[in-house]
């Protein structure tokens, strides 16, 4: 049974042809600013035509607040969709295919979950690209909540004088941590401005440039620690461009261990690596069964 697996973020999507939990092909093109869900659906649909003779089903995994409705934006600067996004109901109605949606990270936690020993039975997955986002598995169950919004971690508000962020709060992780941020910072010190490609290439000489990546590191690092005193958990798994990003994963695990032992938690990669998100869109079609 084919998969058509679509990812949208804030910059990008990513679709894929997921077949017996693999990716047998894939792509990618940016994000467009489309504001009628079926000229969106059918912008996509564009990109996998040659696949849908083959396709028996649809997942979707996506940045924002996902319910019955459509997709709405908890942060609107990272997704510019007029809310709620019947996204879902448009890919039905076009294709006639059984549509499932989730948060993204949500989708990427219970597909990592799977692919982790019985003995971790709490876990967090974030994932820190042009957001900062999460998934959460209580006692081997995805807790989404009743909203939905259970995992949007991101928004834990950790600096009273911190930056704004787009959701209404200061000092959000998201609005310190994420690329979009990282890049905010860099813009104000770097003359002509760098990518955060580029940024990351420089740390280990630049010392403003380590400033800015330790800061998000120092910000994920909180994050979990405090993921660990709520919910007790046995590991986070992290993901995302930025989360997935040369040495990123050790400043953040060097961070954690500087807290009080009550308050560490492993962290270890996404083993779905940069699609975990992906992976999940079409994994979550497995999610009940395996329950």
């Amino acid at each position: 049974m084919s998969t058509l697996a679509i990812d949208i973020g804030g910059t990008k999507i990513a679709i894929g042809l997921v077949e017996n939990d693999a990716i047998v092909e894939r792509r990618q093109f940016p994000t467009p600013i489309v504001q009628q869900a079926e000229l969106f659906a059918g912008t996509i649909l564009e990109h996998a035509t040659d696949w849908m003779d083959k396709v028996s089903r649809i997942g979707i995994s996506t940045t924002g607040l996902v319910t019955e409705q459509g997709i709405s934006a908890v942060n609107p600067d990272t997704l510019a969709f007029p809310a709620p996004f019947p996204l879902a109901q448009a890919l039905e109605s076009l294709t006639n295919l059984p549509v499932a949606m989730l948060n993204d990270a949500q989708a990427a936690a219970w597909y990592e979950y799977t692919k982790l020993g019985a003995d971790i039975r709490n876990m967090a997955f974030i994932t820190v690209s042009t957001g900062v986002g999460g998934g959460i598995i209580i006692d081997g169950k995805l807790h989404s909540g009743a909203s939905g919004l259970a995992g949007h971690v991101g928004h834990f508000s950790i600096d009273p004088h911190g930056p704004h962020c787009g959701c209404g709060q200061i000092g959000c992780v998201e609005a310190i941590a994420s690329g979009t941020a990282i890049k905010r910072f860099s813009d104000e010190v770097f003359t002509p401005n760098i990518s955060n490609v580029e940024l990351f290439e420089i740390a280990s000489i630049n010392p403003q440039a380590n400033h800015i990546i330790e800061q998000s590191a120092k910000a994920i690092a909180t994050l979990c620690c405090n993921l660990k005193a709520t919910l007790d958990l046995d590991m986070v798994v992290l993901g995302g461009g930025v989360g997935l990003a040369t040495s990123y994963l050790d400043r953040v695990t060097q961070k954690i261990l500087q807290r009080p032992a009550a308050f560490q938690v492993p962290v270890i990669a996404a083993q779905g690596d940069y699609d975990a998100c992906l992976l999940g869109a079409a994994f979550q079609f497995n999610k009940e069964e395996s329950w």
